[in-house]
């Protein structure tokens, strides 16, 4: 029986082979953190194992007893589904920053598994432990440390209104991907006026006040920092 190639099963082949690839590229590039939580890593070499299984199967089936040819529409739809990968692959890695902050929920049902059962009256102070109790309305447990010194990293944003001497820093905390991100805020005052832009990194040291539903950092240090290998939170 004579057979021929199906010019749609080799572009949909294809299309599995990029997938396949950016998840590949991803894991070997050392960009995981970018784009999953570190409890969902493992997606990783799942996505790029089954995907490269998938386009093997394909390949060895593109043969096919009458053509197969493959339309306009089906080839406009192959095109939309694999621009993201390759625009991935194609562009450095780019974390959520100010633009993503307005658009973003500071709370979101269950991204947090609440730690208020640990002693935070003393200790190192992450932003984990003050979103976790701003989220449960519980930041009054933070009074006793009110004036002691605690260091975080985040960037920088600023609102209408502020002075010259103060911004927001902020980090985003991830569940289980970027797409679910929440982020975390804090207010700085005592800030070198001028010295710092929209989404720089620095790390600000200073004296913590929580007040109401948030925390006030009078700085006594901002420092320039590059963006951490690891941009993002873990809520777990």
């Amino acid at each position: 029986m004579n057979t021929t190639w199906s010019h749609n099963r080799l572009a949909t082949g294809m299309a599995l082979a990029i997938w396949a690839a950016l998840f590949w590229f991803v894991i070997f590039a050392d960009r995981t953190s970018f784009y999953f939580a570190s409890r969902t890593t493992w997606l990783a070499p799942v996505g790029a194992v089954t995907l490269s299984l998938a386009m093997v199967g394909r390949f060895l089936s593109s043969r096919a007893t009458h053509p197969e040819p493959l339309s306009r529409r089906q080839l406009r739809t192959l095109a939309v589904l694999v621009a993201p990968a390759i625009l991935i692959m194609a562009v450095p890695p780019v974390t959520l920053g100010s633009f993503a902050v307005s658009r973003r929920s500071t709370a979101i049902k269950g991204a947090y598994v609440s730690m208020t059962g640990e002693d935070l009256t003393k200790g190192d102070l992450s932003l984990l432990d003050i979103f976790g109790l701003s989220y449960v309305g519980e930041l009054d447990k933070l009074a006793p440390r009110a004036g002691s010194t605690s260091s975080f990293t985040g960037f920088v944003t600023r609102e209408a209104g502020e002075g010259t001497g103060e911004f927001r820093l902020n980090r985003f905390m991830i569940s289980c991907c970027p797409g679910d991100a929440v982020n975390i805020q804090l207010r700085i005052v005592g800030a070198p006026p001028g010295q710092f832009g929209q989404d720089d990194w620095v790390r600000v040291t200073g004296d913590i006040y929580p007040i109401g539903d948030g925390v006030i950092v009078d700085a006594s240090q901002v420092e320039p920092v590059k963006r951490p290998e690891h941009p993002y939170l873990n809520s777990s």
